[in-house]
């Protein structure tokens, strides 16, 4: 019988996902137009998911976030991306919250 409750209680565990840090407002007011730094940026979110460098100089910094609840009850994704230019403030940002694609 405790094996069987530990399956489930596993089982149950297993299905609920999340990945990465939820980005805030507040985060995002902090985030000011050839003032914040890349050395600000990391301190706010992180090390991020992914980094480019364009061809113009600039670099592209990306952080997500994703929540899936049990079998897809709740969902909840987010994505930062942040171009900076060559000496390394920011040059605009951009947000995505992708909807639920359960529903």
């Amino acid at each position: 019988m405790n094996k069987m409750f530990a399956l489930v209680a596993v089982c149950l565990l297993a299905a609920c996902t999340t990945y990465g840090k939820p980005v805030t407002q507040e985060q995002l007011d902090q985030i000011k137009q050839g003032v914040t730094t890349k050395e600000d940026l990391l301190g706010s979110f992180g090390p991020p998911l992914a980094t480019a460098r364009n061809s113009d100089g600039t670099q592209v910094m990306s952080w997500g976030y994703a929540n899936v609840g049990f079998a897809g009850t709740s969902y909840k994704n987010q994505a930062l991306s942040v171009v900076l230019d060559s000496a390394g403030k920011v040059v605009s940002f951009t947000t995505t919250e992708t909807a639920n694609p359960y529903q």
